[in-house]
């Protein structure tokens, strides 16, 4: 049996399809997989649809599952739509979107998988080649007419380790990039992960300790039942790391993708850091949530090869932190954060705060504070900010149809791109705060209300920042990346990274 996944992340990391692909090929199956990257609102022209399904319609696929979230929903049902014009196969979606919005989705789909999809796929590809029943597969929803069958869903998978390693095989692995489908070069790898070039991404976790209230996280963990938040043991996600290094040495280092990589108990990290560091050695990045940042956890992961830390202040107001997310990270904490991680600056070079901004819940204060808390940070650090999106089933989501900011069918996620934020005065002023004195900032905030000191910051924003810096920005990245193109070997790994990653600030 054949199967064909397909992706329509816009990079090439794409969790889901190569744990299946992987899962699937343990089975025996021969496995496909097909990426397209390309941006949430950058649809396909019907040429490009036309040459994805005639790529489709060649390979002869006896099932295809496609992964997809909610703004991935436009891009996907053309080509759906064009495959299934040229051949009845049975298509299955899975990944977030039809987790949360299964109903929606078997409007399209014959088969939607609700929930994680390794063990459900394999069942499903054994039941199609064998003729069996499918109605009763634990995860995979269908329709018997008007009738949607809802099997019991299977607990979250217990022991990770059970699993094997994601598929990184090229060999069956084709992607389209400028206008054809093509095998994966190291090059176009690269085009597809900005930023952090030459690194790979990988997960040690599933799931997440929080439940803040815009994440799709709050959904997905009443799916079903069992332990959310799982993790891999040391050896085996560090095997996984060995064995990637080996199939890719032109990689420089990694991103740890979980959702807050921090927790865990202190033995995991002990032997964590030991193995990557005797067996490894290359610098990576990982995400955190203040509250699990502490000295002894950063010390030795630090001395492991850690150099970059995304935090997730998200806004630095505790009304909206604690009451509208569900976070409840003081002020107090995420300053005891940010200095604990600035004490091992020498070796953590990429400090990034990450805010939500466009909050119908916030108050201008509201977000003047988080400002506020920005300008107070030791310098460097990056702000990554997201503007907010009322995402389906999510507990924020609920509450604003409740309130009535929001219709239950509204489809703003399927056109709105999160990094989009509105360019307000507040918004610029923070995004301008990582290179701009803190004093400075809060002289424009205490300002921002008279007409003089709103054209004061304008002059500054446009004038200085956008203008000016942009242009420097401009020609540091150009001479880094020559520079790196042209005598990279002679670099060590972490001073490229170091180099690379500050060139993704804006």
């Amino acid at each position: 049996m054949k199967i064909l996944l397909i992706s329509f992340e816009n990079t090439l990391v794409c969790f889901g399809v190569r744990m299946i692909s992987a899962v699937l090929k343990r089975a025996g199956y021969e496995t496909h997989i097909l990426f397209l990257p390309r941006e949430f609102n950058d649809l396909e022209t019907d040429s490009d649809v036309m040459d994805i399904a005639q790529w489709v319609e060649d390979l002869k696929p006896d099932l295809i599952g496609i992964s997809l979230m909610s703004s991935h929903l436009k891009r996907v049902l053309p080509v759906h739509q064009a495959i299934r014009k040229n051949r009845d196969i049975p298509i299955i979606w899975g990944g977030i979107h039809p987790t949360i919005r299964p109903e929606e989705c078997l409007q399209y789909t014959d088969f939607v998988c609700v929930g994680e999809g390794e063990l459900p796929m394999r069942d499903l590809a054994q039941a199609l080649a064998e003729g069996k029943e499918i109605g009763a597969i634990p995860n995979i929803w269908s329709r018997s007419g008007e009738t949607i069958i809802k099997p019991e869903p299977r607990p979250w998978m217990e022991n990770l380790d059970d699993l094997p390693y994601a598929d990184h095989d090229p060999e069956h692995h084709r992607v389209r990039h400028q206008n054809r489908i093509q095998s994966i070069t190291p090059e176009i790898w690269n085009s597809y992960i900005p930023g952090f070039m030459d690194t790979h991404y990988v997960m040690s976790s599933r799931g997440c300790p929080h439940n803040c209230t815009y994440c799709c996280n709050s959904a997905l963990r009443s799916i079903t039942c069992g332990d959310y938040l799982r993790r891999r043991s040391p050896e085996h996600f560090v095997g996984e790391l060995v064995e990637i290094k080996e199939k890719i040495p032109s990689i420089r280092g990694f991103v740890f993708m979980d959702d807050s990589f921090f927790y865990g108990n202190a033995q995991w990290f002990t032997e964590f850091c030991a193995a990557y560091k005797s067996q490894v050695n290359l610098p990576f990045y990982c995400w955190a949530n203040p509250l699990a940042v502490t000295e002894s956890r950063i010390k030795p992961l630090a001395d492991a090869g850690m150099v970059g830390v995304h935090v997730g202040l998200e806004s630095g107001s505790e009304r909206v932190s604690g009451e509208v997310y569900k976070r409840k990270v003081s002020r107090t904490r995420f300053f005891e954060c940010m200095d604990i991680l600035h004490k091992y600056r020498r070796k953590i070079s990429d400090i990034r705060v990450d805010v939500i901004t466009d909050n119908p819940y916030e108050t201008e204060t509201d977000v003047a504070a988080t400002a506020e808390v920005l300008s107070r940070l030791k310098k460097p650090f990056f702000v990554g900010i997201v503007s907010l999106i009322f995402y389906p089933q999510t507990e924020l989501e609920t509450r604003a149809v409740r309130d009535g900011l929001i219709n239950s069918d509204d489809d703003e996620l399927y056109y709105r791109e999160f990094f989009h934020y509105r360019p307000t005065l507040l918004n610029r002023l923070m995004r301008a705060t990582p290179m701009t004195p803190g004093r400075l900032i809060r002289f424009f905030l205490g300002v921002r209300h008279t007409a003089w000191g709103r054209a004061l910051f304008y002059l500054y924003y446009f004038g200085y920042f956008i203008a000016i810096r942009r242009q420097i920005r401009d020609v540091r990245r150009k001479v880094t990346l020559f520079l790196f193109r042209k005598f990279g070997d002679r670099f060590k790994p972490d001073t490229v990274l170091k180099q690379r990653v500050a060139l993704i600030d804006f």
